[in-house]
């Protein structure tokens, strides 16, 4: 098939003009052609079709994500432009990639994870994993332990009067209605790698627990304030109450708060932790130095040091982008991106040889097996193979 003719094909997959005809023969032509090496002028020609600081149109990410993912919301669907897991992806020509290899391997796979986990890659040995979902222990004062994702809907347990209920959409909520002048126990709860939850503290917060997350806190809160303790990463959204300021600790840093949406990354293993605010004010404080964040802003504090840096216009939808159901990088190396992947798939990950220095931007849904994630990352030249519960990573 003549070059022109493949250029021509794609631009009509990527204008949603294409016949069914045309659409089996572009993808009949990149079964066939896997490694062609024609394929590089035809991505950067598809590149070249948008500006490369700009996202697809959403019409044309619709179509990828149907193709490529099995979304089941088709596209123009009532429901499409609500939290749409739009794709606008990867190095310099990987955005092409997945407009023209994602209809080949809709071609091959289908739209169903258990057929694609069969398709032969030249690439890579690609073995499927299920994404996280909603797995939490919560730990009780006495020390007990409930595990949540096996629990039933209803009342779980009281604490220092404070009911503890699993809601019919599996949140949990601290009912304290009835505490009076009970004085406080602590919980804990905790996510694995693999987890997420949402808990409705005793004052109405409510609190997202990213992947290997921790959250402390009392089951009724008395005094001047109100103080927690993370690990991980957590969204809060704070009820405000101004006679019992908001406290948030993690590790050395404390942030306070009246009322207000912010989220907090602070996970171990992360050299730099990081505070993004979307609503109202807070006041990130650490080894002396402190900073005041208005809607927008985020407080970087690298573990080495305690210096706070303030960065202004974030791109806070990146930031929340775990809580909304999808990854999403911007010019982040592979380990970054692993790291993050470790934690939701709960996998180990292993690096063999020297580690690309290949950065990446984009967006992809969570809900999605581990095997679509690294077919796109290996369009990079990146190679990976799964033994047991560990990717290996392999230039």
């Amino acid at each position: 098939m003549q070059l022109e003719r493949i250029k021509y094909l794609t631009g009509k997959f990527i204008n949603g003009t294409q016949s069914p005809d045309e659409k089996n023969e572009l993808a009949a032509w990149l079964n066939d052609h896997p490694e062609d090496t024609q394929i590089t002028e035809v991505l950067e020609h598809a590149w070249n079709q948008f500006e490369p600081d700009e996202k697809m149109p959403d019409d044309t990410s619709d179509r990828i994500i149907v193709h490529l993912f099995g979304n089941d919301r088709q596209p123009g669907s009532p429901d499409a432009g609500e939290n749409r897991p739009a794709v606008w992806l990867w190095s310099k020509i990987a955005a092409a990639v997945v407009l023209v290899l994602g209809l080949g391997w809709y071609w091959w796979g289908g739209q169903q994870d258990a057929k694609l986990a069969k398709v032969p890659d030249k690439r890579s040995d690609f073995r499927d994993l299920p994404p996280g979902g909603n797995k939490a222990v919560l730990t009780l004062g006495d020390g007990s332990s409930i595990v949540l994702d096996n629990a039933g809907n209803g009342n779980l347990a009281q604490q220092g009067g404070t009911d503890i209920i699993k809601s019919g959409s599996g949140e949990l909520v601290y009912n304290s209605g009835k505490t009076g002048g009970s004085a406080p126990v602590f919980n804990t709860i905790e996510t694995p790698k693999g987890g997420q939850y949402h808990v409705v503290l005793p004052d109405g917060t409510g609190v997202w627990l990213n992947a290997a997350s921790s959250l402390r806190f009392p089951t009724v809160f008395t005094g001047t304030e109100r103080r927690v303790e993370i690990k991980g990463e957590v969204y809060f959204e704070v009820a405000r109450n101004k006679q019992m300021p908001f406290i948030v600790k993690a590790a050395e840093t404390e942030i306070a708060v009246l009322g207000t949406h912010f989220n907090v990354m602070a996970y171990s293993n992360e050299t730099v932790m990081r505070t993004t605010l979307l609503e109202g004010s807070v006041k990130v404080s650490r080894d002396g130095f402190s900073a005041m964040l208005t809607p927008g802003q985020q407080a970087r504090m690298r573990v080495t040091s305690g210096s706070i840096e303030v960065l202004k216009d974030v791109d806070t939808e990146k930031e929340l982008s775990w809580k909304n159901g999808y990854f999403q990088f911007e010019d982040e190396n592979l380990e970054s991106i692993m790291r993050q992947v470790s934690r939701w798939y709960d996998v180990e990950v292993a690096y063999e040889g020297n580690t690309s220095s290949e950065r990446f931007t984009g967006r992809l849904p969570r809900n999605s097996n581990v095997s679509k994630l690294l077919k796109i990352l290996s369009l990079s030249g990146v190679k990976f193979r799964i033994e047991d519960k560990t990717i290996i990573v392999t230039p």
